[in-house]
């Protein structure tokens, strides 16, 4: 009877496990929405939507391998690569930039986000990087490129190849700006001048924001900014979901907005209780419709809140020795790791000395669920006194049969 009730709870664990994330990747970005009250008709669903923790773990995927056009999310490569160089000590951010007619010219271009740049005016690289991150500047990112690399086509170059390096294996970009070449017309590189726009997914652009944020949680600084001001102009945050603006979600630190024809798309980061999410929404249409640029707003920030309310992070087991199948074990240091909040859709699990947490789960490339060492304990004296108890019981027992087998005879 214990047996069969050992199966059936043991079957009961499996499906409250598997039965909850499979049916949440059934549902489209604008059905989860309407959960938190985003009454989005399915027409606004994105070409493609991902959802990841900062420790690498996919949450969420909706058609992440689903080639998209990034448009200005590009953006956020040739800032990952702007805040490298400064790491490196090739340049600084206080490093200042002349504005030549030439650049004066790029930024009048008509059809592009820009921020007027004046000639003889001088700009500093942090100033740069303001602009392209909350005006999304195009012409900002052509000059930051410029001004890192000498070479705007051999600077695309690199942000080619450090894509591939983050793994990021569905993307090329053709432009530091992330707008059709079309549009920056004679500023376009030469080496990528016959090409249009740039192709990415939602996943690969998903792998940069947390790769962004990993290595240089300085952009955050920037991505979180609402306004700036420079020249007695104020520069304002395109991304709607930071606190206090129209479309705010609670712990949102931005990260990059990118429109093009193609629809309109967000990458986004958000921290709650030290658990960061990083989500991608990219190709909502129609284009134009400020219904669309509200509409991505609502569902990247539906799709986070689904991860918060799911999951979180916390110690789930401490140092010291613990009970765990049975066993005494000696666990080395916390553990820390993300879990679902119900805590029967987990366990732990020790393999070879290592001890994790144990559920169906998916990681990118390179990510991992944490471990801790955990030592199996023997304890001689509570074994001692266990054989002592037990040699007892059978001298008693043959005690008694001795008396007994005596009395008859």
């Amino acid at each position: 009877m214990k047996r069969i009730l050992s199966i059936i709870i043991s079957i009961l664990f499996l499906g409250s496990v598997l039965i909850t994330p499979d049916v949440h990747a059934q549902q489209t970005p604008v059905e989860i929405s309407k959960h938190y009250h985003q009454t989005l008709d399915k027409q606004y669903n994105p070409k493609g939507a991902y959802v990841v923790t900062q420790q690498g773990q996919i949450l969420y995927n909706y058609q992440g391998d689903q080639s998209i056009d990034p448009a200005s999310t590009t953006k956020l490569m040739t800032s990952y690569l702007v805040l490298e160089a400064a790491n490196q000590g090739k340049i600084h951010y206080s490093d200042s930039v002349k504005i030549t007619p030439r650049y004066e010219q790029l930024a009048q271009l008509p059809n592009l986000t820009t921020f007027p740049l004046k000639n003889k005016q001088t700009y500093t690289i942090d100033q740069l990087l303001k602009q392209a991150m909350l005006e999304s500047s195009n012409a900002a990112t052509i000059v930051l490129a410029e001004k890192v690399d000498g070479d705007v086509s051999r600077f695309t170059d690199k942000m080619n190849a450090k894509a591939k390096e983050l793994g990021m294996i569905h993307t090329h970009f053709t432009n530091p700006s992330g707008a059709n070449n079309r549009l920056i017309q004679q500023f376009a590189p030469k080496g990528y001048a016959s090409e249009t726009a740039s192709k990415s997914t939602a996943k690969d652009m998903a792998i940069l924001s947390r790769a962004i944020i990993k290595k240089y949680p300085k952009i955050l600084q920037y991505s979180s900014l609402r306004t700036n001001s420079q020249y007695g102009k104020t520069l304002t945050n395109t991304n709607l979901s930071l606190p206090n603006s129209v479309d705010a979600c609670k712990g949102v630190h931005g990260l990059k907005t990118g429109t093009s024809e193609n629809g309109y798309n967000l990458a986004l980061t958000a921290e709650r209780n030290h658990l960061r999410i990083d989500t991608t929404v990219m190709n909502v249409q129609p284009y134009p419709s400020e219904v669309s640029k509200h509409a991505r707003q609502k569902i990247a920030n539906a799709l986070t809140e689904d991860a918060f309310k799911h999951y979180e992070y916390r110690k789930v087991i401490g140092k010291g020795e613990h009970e765990i199948d049975g066993k005494t074990y000696e666990v080395k240091q916390d553990l820390y790791d993300v879990v679902p909040k119900d805590k029967h859709q987990y366990k732990l699990k020790i393999t070879d000395d290592k001890l994790q947490v144990d559920y169906p789960r998916q990681f990118l490339k390179g990510a991992h669920a944490p471990s801790v060492k955990a030592q199996h304990v023997i304890h001689w004296g509570r074994h001692l006194l266990g054989f002592v108890v037990m040699v007892s019981v059978v001298l008693l027992i043959s005690a008694i049969i001795y008396i007994a087998v005596k009395r008859r005879n």
